[in-house]
């Protein structure tokens, strides 16, 4: 079985693309993947033994390309498998899956931008869709969420291994640097005596110029465009990670899928480090309120300094709930992320050669 997948840039700091491709991953273990991007032209290489394929696209908008479609025309897979729901590249495959009779998996990773999916209903020719919360569920078209099932994870338990060492008295929020992560909420929150470190890349300028002039006075490091390994790093120093996001931003722009996981909650939570994030999106289904971390409403910088005080005020508390958090994450490793959706796939290929075998019956 080849299920190949789909994501518009191979950029592994997102919580989107790192997701879909450490799915693809782990998956080669339980079937063969190609691993698909998007580019100027089209290019194909081996990392970490999965094979990656930058298939040539075009249009102005980066986070919603239109694909060439000659690669798909040429090799056949048993499933297509990808990430983003609101998309051109899902729109056309999902025409395509249904020509050459081919299923097609999509799971939402948040990201697209303008398409036909909802215009004509091209929803209805998706065969399986495999979210990544109860949330994301949620915000399916209803007709189509019988067709569903939520994985939920994952997490890299060797990488973000628990670390028992004493914390910094500092507050970590890591992230892409837009205005739907709420990372103002936090500034505001930690005032002039909290130091905060903000870890992530800067995908709005102007958002990001903001922020420095909400800094000023204050404790506040930027660290952009970290590895992995700062990242990891940032984690186990820190006494608690926050994630501010919010549905309406500082400028009362709405985000009605803000936060369809939350990767970086697990990823803190793994090390032994407690979380305060905000009721948004799928992100309270992996925080166990009062146990591994804390739950606050969002847009409410005052509710979430006093978490956040809470955790700094009381070490013990603060490692009580790191521990609780690495225990809590266990059961959102890679391996079993990819163990049930090699399931689904299973499931999806059985049905249909069934539909198969009927239409082929059928006078």
């Amino acid at each position: 079985m080849s299920p190949v997948f789909l994501e518009n840039q191979l950029d592994f700091f997102g919580g989107g693309e790192r997701y879909a491709y450490r799915v693809a991953r782990a998956l080669l273990a339980q079937c063969d993947v190609t691993f698909v991007t998007f580019g100027p032209r089209q290019t194909e290489t081996m990392v970490d033994g999965v094979r990656c394929v930058s298939v040539r696209a075009s249009g102005a908008d980066p986070e919603n390309p239109v694909p060439s479609l000659g690669f798909f025309l040429r090799e056949r897979f048993d499933v297509v498998h990808v990430y983003q729901f609101r998309s051109t590249v899902t729109s056309m495959l999902a025409i395509l899956a249904r020509l050459q009779r081919r299923p097609l998996v999509v799971s939402d990773v948040g990201g697209g931008g303008r398409s036909l999916m909802f215009r004509l209903r091209l929803y209805q020719l998706i065969r399986r869709f495999i979210l990544i919360s109860e949330f994301s569920r949620a915000i399916l078209p209803p007709s189509v969420r019988a067709r569903s099932a939520v994985v939920k994870g994952g997490i890299d338990l060797d990488q973000f291994g628990f670390d028992p060492r004493a914390r910094k008295q500092q507050v970590l929020q890591v992230g892409r640097i837009m205005p739907h992560k709420g990372f103002n909420y936090l500034i505001e929150a930690a005032g002039s005596d909290i130091p905060v470190v903000i870890a992530g890349r800067v995908k709005d300028q102007d958002y990001f110029n903001h922020l420095k002039r909400l800094s000023e006075g204050k404790q506040v490091t930027f660290v952009l465009d970290p590895d992995d390994h700062a990242v990891v790093e940032l984690y186990r120093s820190s006494a608690v990670t926050v994630a501010a996001s919010v549905y309406r931003d500082a400028w009362g722009k709405t985000w009605p899928m803000s936060e369809l996981l939350g990767l970086t909650l697990l990823e803190s939570m793994a090390v032994g480090t407690p979380v305060v994030c905000t009721d948004v999106g799928g992100m309270p289904e992996y925080v166990v309120d009062g146990s591994t971390g804390f739950v606050v409403p969002p847009n409410e910088p005052s509710l979430m300094r006093t978490r956040v005080e809470e955790l700094l005020r009381d070490p013990g508390l603060a490692t009580t709930m790191g521990r609780a958090g690495h225990a809590h994450v266990q059961q959102y490793s890679w391996e079993s992320v990819a163990t049930r959706i090699a399931q689904e796939y299973g499931l999806v290929l059985r049905r249909e050669k069934s539909d198969r075998v009927r239409t082929t019956t059928t006078p």
